[in-house]
C-alpha cells in the first residue's frame, strides 16, 4: 500500500512543480513579498500531500463504492431504478468535487451552498440521460447538439456577467472526484449489451455531464443580480500566518463533512439493502473515506491560503507593467504543463489508447491535450487584455466541435468532449482563474465578464484538438485499408497467373 500511495505523490509532485519553478523564476523579476512567497511555497507542499492523500483516499473508498453500485445497477436490469441511483449519485459525486469548491469561493456575490447545489442537480439530470443513452444506445452527437442549441438560444436571455460563469461550470463538475466514478459506470451500463457500439458507449457521460451545470446556471443567473463584479479578497493572507492556515482548515473541515457526508449516506443505503460489502472492504472504505476528508482539506486550505492570492497577485502586478502580454507566454507555459501531469488526463489516456488498441499512442494524446489547455489559456488572457465577449469564443468554438462531428467516428466525439471535462484539472481554478481575476481587477475591467471563462475554454479547446486527432485516425484508417485492398488485388493477381 505504501508503494501504491508513492505513486499518487509522484503524480501530484509532477503537477504542481512546474507551477512552483515558474513562480520561483518570475520571484527574482518581479517584487513577491517575503510572506506571499512563503505561504506559497507552504501551500504548494500541503497541496502535493493533499492531492496525493485525496486521490488515494478516493481510489480506495469513492471508486469501490461507484463499482459496487454501478455492477449492482446493470445486474438489477430495472431501468427505473438506474436512472433513479444515477441522478442521485451524479449528484452527490458532484457535491465534493473539489473543483467545483474551490471556483464557488471566487464567486461570492452568489452563494457557494446554491451554486454547488444548482451545478450538482445539473449533472444528476444529464447522467441520467447519458445513463438512458448508454442503455438505450442514443446517438450522442444528436444529443449534444440539442444540448448546445438550448444553451445558446438560453445565452440570449441571461445576464451577460452571469454567462462566462455558467460555462465554467461545465467545465469544473468533472474532475477527480467525478471521473474515475462516472467512466466505471459508464463501462458497466454497456456491459451486458452485445451489439457492436456497446464499447462506443462507454464513452461520453462525462460529455453530457458538462452540459446541465450550464444550463441550470443560466436558469440561476435569471435569478440573481451578480452586480458586474466578483468580489474577490486576496488582502486576508498577504501576511504569513500559521493562523491562518489553522482557521482556513477549521472552515473547510465543516465544507468537506457536509460535500462527502451525501456519499456516505448513498453507500450506507446501499450496504444496509444489499449486503453486498464484506467487512475487509468496509474497512477499506472507510480508511479511504477518512484518507479522502483529510486529503480535501489539505487541498482547500492550500488553495485559499497560498495559491489564489499568488495567482492573483502575479496577474496583478504584471499587468500594470509595460510586459502585460507577457502573461500570455507565461500562463500557456504553465498550463501546458498542469494538464501534462493531470491525473484525470492520465485515466482517459489509457481508456482511449486501450479502445483504438494503440492506434492512436499516448503520446499524441497527452501532447493533444496539453496544447490545446495551452491555447485556451493563452485565448483566456488574451480575452482579458482586450475584453472580447466571451460568448463569441463560446459560439465559434462550439461551431467548431459541432462541424468536426461530422467528418470523424462518433466514438471520437465522445472522446474529445469527456477529453475536456478531464482537462479543467484544480489548478486551473486556483491558480490560471486567480492571474486572470488579477489581471482583469488591474486593468479596470469586469471580472465576470473578462476572466470567468478561463475553465470553459480550457475544456473547450482541447476538445477540437481530440477532434482533430480523430480526423487524422479517420485518414490514416482510410489509407490502411486502402492499401489492405491494394495488398489483396495484387495477392488475387498473382494467384489467378499462378492459376494459368
Amino acid at each position: 500500500m505504501f508503494n501504491y500511495l508513492k505513486s499518487y505523490f509522484s503524480e501530484a509532485f509532477a503537477s504542481i512543480m512546474p507551477v512552483v519553478v515558474v513562480v520561483l523564476v518570475l520571484s527574482t523579476y518581479i517584487p513577491v513579498q517575503l510572506d506571499l512567497l512563503l505561504s506559497f511555497l507552504i501551500s504548494s507542499a500541503l497541496l502535493i500531500m493533499g492531492s496525493a492523500l485525496f486521490t488515494f483516499g478516493a481510489e480506495l473508498s469513492m471508486v469501490v463504492i461507484g463499482n459496487k453500485i454501478g455492477k449492482s445497477l446493470v445486474k438489477s436490469k430495472k431501468v427505473w431504478l438506474i436512472l433513479l441511483v444515477s441522478f442521485v449519485i451524479g449528484t452527490v459525486i458532484t457535491i465534493a468535487e473539489p473543483d467545483l469548491m474551490v471556483l464557488a469561493e471566487q464567486l461570492t456575490n452568489v452563494s457557494s451552498l446554491v451554486l454547488i447545489l444548482t451545478i450538482s442537480l445539473g449533472v444528476g439530470v444529464c447522467i441520467l440521460l447519458a445513463s438512458l443513452r448508454s442503455l438505450l444506445g442514443w446517438d450522442l452527437n444528436i444529443m449534444l447538439l440539442i444540448g448546445f442549441i438550448l444553451i445558446f438560444v438560453m445565452s440570449y436571455f441571461v445576464p451577460v456577467d452571469f454567462i462566462p460563469v455558467a460555462f465554467d461550470s461545465g467545465g469544473v463538475t468533472t474532475g477527480t472526484m467525478s471521473i474515475p466514478f462516472i467512466m466505471t459506470l459508464g463501462m458497466g451500463l454497456v456491459a451486458n449489451r452485445i451489439d457492436k457500439k456497446a464499447k462506443e458507449d462507454s464513452f461520453g457521460l462525462i460529455a453530457l455531464a458538462s452540459t446541465g451545470p450550464i444550463i441550470m446556471v443560466m436558469l440561476l443567473g435569471l435569478l440573481y443580480n451578480t452586480g458586474g463584479s466578483s468580489s474577490f479578497d486576496h488582502s486576508m493572507y498577504t501576511q504569513f500566518s500559521f493562523k491562518n492556515y489553522f482557521v482556513q482548515f477549521v472552515d473547510c473541515f465543516k465544507d468537506v463533512i457536509l460535500a462527502v457526508l451525501p456519499i456516505v449516506v448513498v453507500f450506507i443505503i446501499y450496504q444496509l439493502l444489499t449486503k453486498k460489502v464484506s467487512k475487509k472492504e468496509m474497512h477499506k472504505i472507510v480508511l479511504g473515506l477518512i484518507v479522502t476528508i483529510i486529503g480535501l482539506n489539505i487541498f482547500l486550505v492550500a488553495c485559499n491560503v497560498g495559491y489564489i492570492n499568488m495567482g492573483y497577485y502575479i496577474g496583478e502586478y504584471i499587468s500594470l507593467t509595460s510586459f502585460k502580454y507577457l502573461l500570455i507566454p507565461i500562463i500557456m507555459l504553465i498550463a501546458f504543463f498542469i494538464a501534462i501531469a493531470e491525473p484525470a488526463v492520465m485515466i482517459l489516456i489509457e481508456q482511449v489508447s486501450e479502445f483504438t488498441e494503440g492506434s492512436i499512442s499516448k503520446q499524441v494524446l497527452k501532447i493533444a491535450l496539453a496544447l490545446g489547455v495551452s491555447i485556451a489559456a493563452g485565448l483566456s488572457m488574451w480575452r482579458v487584455f482586450t475584453g472580447v465577449p466571451f460568448i463569441n469564443y463560446a459560439i465559434v468554438g462550439y461551431g467548431v466541435c459541432l462541424l468536426l462531428m461530422l467528418f470523424i467516428p462518433k466514438v471520437f466525439t465522445a472522446i474529445a468532449f469527456d477529453a475536456g471535462g478531464a482537462t479543467g484539472g484544480s489548478l486551473t481554478t486556483a491558480f490560471l482563474l486567480p492571474m486572470a481575476i488579477g489581471a482583469s481587477v488591474a486593468l479596470g475591467g469586469n471580472v465576470l465578464t473578462d476572466a470567468f471563462g478561463l475553465a470553459s475554454m480550457v475544456s473547450l479547446v482541447p476538445i477540437i484538438t481530440i477532434q482533430l486527432v480523430g480526423v487524422y485516425y479517420q485518414i490514416r484508417l482510410h489509407v490502411v485499408s486502402r492499401v489492405d485492398a491494394l495488398d489483396d488485388s495484387i495477392v488475387d493477381y498473382e494467384w489467378g497467373n499462378s492459376n494459368d
